[in-house]
């Protein structure tokens, strides 16, 4: 399959799946674009023949399913399928890089998957979702509107506020109308130097940061604060050395908000738990592992 997304790049499966260290799971990879109401999703599965469940991956913003890798590896070794997604603005999925009018996009984008993936399997199964910051944020809302969708749903470094919040909306409201993105700065969001190198050269990453998708996240903090108390569960897992997300209030807000929920706080972790010195990494699959086969 070879088709091109809005910066025109080409996507062609072999040379995506050394890219992105997948091709050894090339034997149950399947890829397409899911018509959507706003455009084509880039679509991925992993399905092996014999499997604990499905789950729904979902990545956080900037980067894309290929950026997922290592958990889609874990996953798949201890018997699950996975089932990922580009969002909307990212990866080979349609819409301008890194951009939303509405974050509503993306809760539908998701609704669309799962429909799509569930009509997939005539045997019944069990569907998880694991989503990284703001995949977290579109997760959070979707089981608010669509509850028990999933029989677990894990946030991993969530999204509702980044860190130093309130410097950033400054920031927006004094550049105003004048200037449509700001230039990306590629923090240092993991011990794992080998992937900061990484995230560099990526083709698929993005350099220029639309002050509109900013608008859209304060839009959307408005309706999430707003929730009712939830009856659903969650699960997060979060690191404490993490400066992209302010994690001390995401959790805390979470926590209130879905009473049920469970949170794990991983001492070291950095914001891209998935992407992370070995050893902190185990632990956060480990952590996921023992929450997808736990019995509650």
């Amino acid at each position: 399959m070879k088709k091109t997304n809005g910066n025109h790049l080409l996507y062609e499966e072999d040379a995506y799946l050394n890219l992105y260290d997948l091709k050894a799971l090339n034997s149950i990879y399947r890829s397409e674009f899911l018509p959507c109401a706003s455009g084509e999703v880039f679509t991925q599965s992993f399905i092996p023949e014999n499997k604990e469940g499905i789950v729904i991956l979902i990545h956080g913003y900037l980067d894309h399913s290929g950026s997922l890798a290592p958990i889609i590896h874990f996953l798949v070794d201890n018997s699950f399928g996975v089932i990922t997604f580009d969002l909307p603005g990212h990866g080979y999925s349609y819409g301008a890089r890194g951009d939303i009018n509405h974050f509503q996009e993306y809760i539908q984008v998701l609704h669309d998957v799962v429909l799509h993936s569930k009509s997939d399997f005539k045997k019944e199964v069990p569907f998880f979702a694991i989503g990284h910051s703001t995949g977290c944020s579109v997760l959070t809302d979707y089981i608010v509107k669509y509850p028990s969708t999933f029989q677990k749903t894990i946030l991993v470094a969530p999204l509702v506020k980044p860190y130093l919040w309130s410097f950033s909306q400054l920031g927006v409201k004094l550049l105003g109308k004048r200037v449509k993105s700001i230039k990306r700065k590629f923090r240092k969001n993991a011990s794992n130097k080998v992937y900061l190198d990484f995230v560099k050269k990526d083709p698929l990453q993005f350099s220029d940061l639309p002050i509109n998708w900013l608008v859209s996240l304060s839009r959307w903090q408005d309706t999430v604060l707003q929730y009712p108390i939830q009856v659903e569960p969650l699960y997060l897992i979060q690191g404490n050395k993490d400066k992209t997300v302010d994690w001390d209030f995401n959790i805390s807000f979470l926590l209130q908000k879905f009473p049920n929920s469970k949170a794990i706080l991983i001492d070291g972790g950095n914001h891209q738990l998935f992407n992370e010195k070995q050893s902190i990494q185990l632990i956060t699959f480990e952590y996921i592992k023992s929450i997808l086969l736990s019995i509650d």
